[in-house]
């Protein structure tokens, strides 16, 4: 209202010599002053004035420029430091990946040698079940051995007893087999 107030103050003004010094129309102009003021005094606490903003850039501020470029380069910090967190994104996942890789290689060689492990232990339960076998086959010749030489030995102590007999035997053979004396 008061824009329009103001429009319409500039559009009544006389011309160079029109009024200049006519009292009736300094009286006029008084009056119709007040009483925009007074609806201008009237109307401010119920209404607040609605300003239409303009999009003309010779009526904006010039803070607003200011503005504008500091959201322009917080905008391209904000892309520069994407760009940067991005980089090292790609740098730190290239280690991980190494990192991985090599991760890999040594689980493999890990598992390789649990399965030699696994395959020596099972070569070795193998050997000594072969072993144990052989024991008890030992053990079955050693027991028949001893039994050879527990018979051997029991014959050797008829022995003496049979070199005896023998002895006796030759004896008497040989008693037979000399001559006798003539009488």
């Amino acid at each position: 209202m008061h824009a329009s107030a103001s429009q319409d103050k500039n559009r009544r003004k006389p011309g160079h010599d029109e009024g200049a010094h006519n009292p009736d129309y300094e009286n006029i102009t008084l009056a119709f002053r007040n009483k925009d003021q007074l609806k201008l005094s009237q109307s401010t606490p119920t209404k607040q004035a609605k300003f239409k903003t303009s999009l003309d850039p010779a009526e904006s501020p010039p803070w607003l420029y200011r503005t504008i470029m500091m959201l322009y380069v917080l905008l391209a910090l904000v892309f520069l430091s994407c760009i940067v967190l991005s980089a090292l994104v790609l740098v730190k996942n290239s280690e991980m990946s190494k990192e991985l890789w090599t991760l890999k290689a040594e689980l493999s060689n890990v598992s390789d040698t649990v399965w030699n492990i696994r395959e020596l232990q099972n070569q070795q339960t193998r050997i000594w079940e072969a072993a144990q076998g052989d024991i008890k086959e030992v053990k079955k010749t050693l027991g028949t051995v001893m039994s050879s030489i527990q018979t051997g030995n029991d014959r050797l102590k008829t022995v003496p007893a049979d070199i005896t007999q023998i002895k006796k035997t030759l004896e008497a053979l040989e008693k037979k087999a000399q001559p006798q004396p003539s009488t």
